[in-house]
């Protein structure tokens, strides 16, 4: 009897606990968790690991209450007998509580619960985040907590296979060593022709530079003197010793294409010529670059430079859905790839666990889906997810939204800059946000007006369907029999052209989306078998075609071309590919991995007759991590990818622009064409350009945004102005050594010039970590960054900024090194070199 009344009045002591923890600023739960990764491989498929729950009240812990995490999608497994029960909410959100046999849990004690889970866990980023505890008592939900979590070190993974060993590092990096002075005019994008102005002197710039300009040029001059008052420091004024001058070109000389442009500059004359005001923006820019890495006077060489792009598209997707990226910051970073000439932002603002722009008279998009936080019924704001906050109005990367008059200005913006906006509304997949909403809005009206309740509805509530999507929902897929999706469909697209109309920006392509339907879907829908019935369909297929096709046709109306990813242009009819060929503007062909067999996609795709844009996995997915460490942020479903990886992507070449496999190792790029799809003349000229895709599970703020973007960017920015590299027409040892000698400039360009403008822009960047090797007894070290640091420990400390210098082979018989590479206020993640 005496341990009953202790449980009981534990329990009442933690409830009271728990209410004064609600009125509490920066109450914390009444207990903490440590988080370990075990053995791999314990059973087929499944590694082990385990939270350690510490009671850190000061009564004992009972049964009333539920832990809830995110983590990215996995399995798990645990024994029946676990005292902790451990799983899956929905896809990438968990919880564990207390089973029946549960003991409490006395003051300062601990708990080990183990579980068992699937694929893997290789980086730090995919370990459990967001943990927060909800009291049960009383039969009752308490307010969610924060719990206190520590996520410990991987450990032993400089041993795995996979892991990037310094000393391969450092044989890459060798290859890459030069003593080649930059010229000026090495810059991003290379300029396609820069010879010297013979008879003219150089220009210096002391403080001072007069500005003239055509009429139809006014809204490139206001940028061009924007950024040379802001980066460089020149006051722009009526008078000066010298003129920038901004023009069309003279009428008899011919231009490649709308974007190209002239610079000339020598005797105090920079005169910038283009048949366009995006012509006029590229030389703007080329001028801009010329100055980084300069200081007053500036020095420029007098020259002639005839520049223009291979590819008309050259853009970045930005994934805001998954974990929000503000409109302030988003003008960031358009301004910053405008200057390196991207002209496309691609606008993924809708996915599984976020709805970010406000559509007029869909208040729930973003009442509910813009918010994420803990909630058992999903009626007010989706389930937590990759952030794990569990505050549905607190400022964090999982919640928040675009107004209609953000983004409107956004528009403006990118405009102003020769950045196109395409929007992607992602459907019928990955479309779970706004499923939820609309289901939100249905019980919100049901009961007062029906009509309203389904008009909009994307779910039929009798399907039975089993699925499960690439990232592990079962709920995510748009009814495509409903008409009411189509309401819904076709209500966002009016909302969508309105803005762009007041924005007074030309509408011309909205992006479906359009993949990763997965098997299974529809099936289960009675409404879907009696549209598949009464249209003569035997395959989900079918309904995939129609809701693409219907939607296409309803685009066209407004004179709006649609645009998709590979899955809208595979697997359909000869007649359904001709009637989709005249309305695609872009067909985004990604899953072009070797490995996999699907590198044929995009040529297959453009000699169907679909226009492509080349968004190429293995090249452009600037979310997968720059390598294997394990300290490096990323996904790595499909290998991983820096900034080399798009320096060597080839758009007409495409079988060889994979260097390595996915593990890293060596391809023969003399046999990787052989046998495979030959991309004809006419879908040459379907290859419209490139773009890098940025989806955010693994972002929690614009920092890591940025961090993923630069330098790795600056692959897809070379190869998208200049698509006929001269390494590429080379083959063997030649080859290899044109195409070492040529990354040695990209990385030279990069760390001497660009490195030092986004530091003193306030921009974040990475460093790769450096190179190790012991040779004979002594330390060698390298990187291809010049100007930055190595320091190094050997004693297995972490180095710091206060750590020995390598300058030179150094004699070393320590059993382990670490170094990072320091440079502008950043630091590398840590290379690890064990000595057997």
């Amino acid at each position: 009897m005496r341990n009953i009344l202790y449980m009981i009045g534990g329990s009442l002591c933690l409830l009271l606990f728990m209410t004064g923890c609600k009125s509490a600023d920066g109450a914390k739960a009444p207990v903490s968790l440590t988080w370990e990764m075990g053995a791999a491989e314990v059973q087929p498929g499944y590694y082990e690991n385990s939270f350690i729950l510490k009671n850190i009240s000061d009564v004992p812990l009972g049964k009333d209450w539920i832990i809830y995490y995110s983590q990215l999608p996995r399995e798990i497994l645990q024994d029946e007998s676990a005292s902790v029960k451990v799983e899956v909410v929905n896809a990438n959100f968990f919880r564990m509580y207390p089973a029946e046999n549960f003991q409490p849990l006395a003051p300062g004690d601990s708990l080990i619960v183990t579980f068992c889970c699937t694929n893997g866990l290789k980086k730090l980023s995919y370990a459990p985040e967001g943990t927060y505890w909800v009291s049960q008592a009383g039969g009752k939900q308490g307010t969610p907590l924060p719990v206190e979590l520590t996520i410990q070190p991987l450990q032993g993974m400089e041993t795995e296979d996979w892991y990037p060993a310094p000393d391969k590092i450092y044989a890459s990096n060798l290859a890459l060593e030069t003593t080649a002075k930059l010229q000026q005019t090495d810059i991003f994008p290379s300029v396609k022709e820069a010879f010297p102005a013979i008879g003219k002197e150089n220009v210096i710039i002391e403080n001072k530079v007069r500005l003239t300009f055509h009429p139809d040029f006014a809204n490139e001059a206001g940028l061009l003197k924007e950024k040379l008052e802001i980066l460089y420091g020149l006051e722009v004024i009526s008078e000066a010793p010298v003129t920038v001058h901004l023009d069309y070109l003279p009428q008899q000389e011919t231009a490649a294409n709308d974007e190209y442009y002239r610079m000339d500059t020598g005797n105090s004359l920079i005169n910038i010529s283009a048949p366009t005001s995006h012509g006029i923006f590229n030389g703007t820019q080329t001028l801009l670059s010329l100055l980084k890495g300069q200081e007053k006077p500036f020095r420029l060489e007098a020259v002639s430079i005839r520049d223009y792009p291979d590819l008309p598209y050259r853009g970045q997707m930005l994934d805001i859905a998954r974990n929000f990226t503000t409109a302030d910051q988003l003008k960031k970073l358009i301004d910053a790839i405008s200057s390196y000439k991207l002209n496309v932002l691609h606008f993924h603002f809708s996915d599984d666990e976020g709805w970010r722009l406000q559509i007029p008279g869909l208040e729930e998009l973003t009442s509910v889906g813009a918010r994420r936080g803990h909630t058992t019924d999903e009626l007010e704001c989706l389930y937590p997810g990759y952030d794990g906050n569990y505050d549905p109005s607190a400022p964090t990367s999982g919640n928040g939204y675009y107004t209609r008059e953000e983004f409107i200005d956004l528009l403006r913006y990118a405009a102003q800059r020769h950045v196109r906006v395409i929007p992607e509304i992602e459907s019928p997949g990955h479309a779970r946000a706004a499923i939820v909403s609309m289901k939100a809005r249905y019980h919100k009206y049901i009961n007062t007006d029906p009509e309203k309740a389904v008009e909009y509805l994307l779910s039929d509530a009798q399907d039975t369907s089993r699925y499960v999507s690439a990232q592990s929902y079962t709920d995510n897929v748009m009814n495509v029999a409903l008409p009411s999706t189509y309401r819904f469909m076709e209500k966002v697209i009016r909302e969508l052209m309105a803005m762009y109309e007041e924005a007074e920006v030309p509408l011309t392509t909205i992006h479906l989306g359009g993949d990763e339907v997965p098997d299974g879907a529809w099936m289960g829908s009675p409404v879907c078998r009696a549209f598949m019935d009464e249209h003569g369909m035997t395959s989900a297929h079918e309904l995939s075609e129609y809701y693409i096709t219907k939607m296409a046709d309803y685009l066209q109306q407004y004179h709006v071309q649609f645009s998709g990813w590979q899955e809208a242009a595979l697997g359909h009819s000869e007649a359904t590919d001709r009637h989709l060929n005249r309305l695609a503007a872009g067909v985004y062909c990604w899953n072009t991995v070797p490995e996999w067999e699907a590198d044929e996609i995009p040529y297959q795709v453009a000699n169907k007759g679909y226009p492509v844009i080349l968004c190429n996995v293995n090249n452009f997915y600037l979310d997968l991590a720059y390598d294997a460490h394990p300290d490096e942020r990323g996904l790595s479903w499909a290998g991983y990818v820096d900034e080399s990886k798009g320096f060597s992507m080839l758009p007409y070449h495409i079988y060889r622009s994979s260097r390595t496999d996915m593990a890293g190792n060596p391809v023969d790029l003399g046999i990787a064409e052989r046998g495979k799809t030959v991309l004809t003349a006419s879908g040459k000229e379907r290859i419209q350009g490139v773009q890098a895709q940025l989806f955010a599970e693994t972002i929690r703020d614009f920092k890591w945004v940025e961090y993923y973007t630069f330098p790795k960017i600056l692959g897809l920015v070379e190869r998208g102005w200049n698509a006929f590299p001269a390494w590429s027409m080379l083959a063997g040892e030649k080859e290899q050594q044109a195409f070492n000698k040529a990354l040695a400039l990209f990385y030279s360009k990069a760390s001497e010039k660009e490195m030092p403008h986004w530091a003193s822009r306030n921009i974040n960047f990475r460093l790769p970590h450096p190179g190790l090797c012991l040779k004979e007894g002594k330390l060698y070290a390298n990187t291809p960054i010049r100007g930055g640091e190595i320091r190094y420990t050997t004693d297995g400390a972490e180095p710091t900024l206060d750590s020995a210098l390598w300058e030179a082979p150094i004699a070393c018989d320590a059993s382990v090194v670490k170094a990072k590479l320091f440079y502008l206020n950043k630091e590398s993640v840590t290379s690890t070199l064990k000595v057997n």
